[in-house]
């Protein structure tokens, strides 16, 4: 197995563990919902960025079917979203809101750097870690303030129709 095939298993069994360490276990329905919103942002816009010519990935695991690097962005960031919505400290203060932001979206960032520059499952074009990082803050945050509202209409729909 090539190097490469290795990476994107590391990615699938650390995406596998970030949802069931650092989600919760407890409210699996709200924890897929998540991920399903991080997928319908990640997913498009990395298909977008692969049709712009920004990074290309020379690697995939299903080439017939799309030119983006699916492990990275149908599976590993919809997870570090999942354990970014669950541990946000809502109740903090705004310096440790936005501390805390800046730490997940870079970390994740820091790791598709890292696929970029030590494997060959993506090479970067006319692209930049820092506007990968710059994309998810704006991803993250507008995701957040959606799965709040929608979490909050969910919790008045069954105060006024409990099951």
């Amino acid at each position: 197995m090539s190097r490469e095939y290795w990476g994107i298993a590391a990615l699938t069994l650390a995406s596998i563990l970030l949802v069931t360490v650092f989600g919760r276990t407890a409210k699996p329905r709200e924890s897929l919902f998540l991920f399903i919103v991080g997928q319908a942002v990640s997913w498009p816009g990395t298909i977008i960025l692969t049709f712009m010519g920004s990074f290309e990935v020379p690697v995939r695991l299903f080439p017939k079917a799309t030119d983006s690097n699916f492990a990275l962005a149908f599976i590993f960031l919809p997870a570090v979203y999942v354990a970014y919505y669950w541990h946000f400290p809502g109740n903090k203060s705004r310096i440790l809101q936005i501390a805390y932001t800046l730490a997940v979206t870079g970390g994740s960032a820091l790791a598709h750097v890292a696929v970029q520059k030590y494997t060959d499952l993506l090479l970067y074009i006319d692209f930049t870690g820092y506007r990968l990082w710059l994309i998810n803050i704006i991803s993250y945050y507008a995701g957040r303030i959606y799965c709040d509202w929608f979490f909050s209409q969910v919790a008045k729909a069954r105060g006024r129709n409990p099951r």
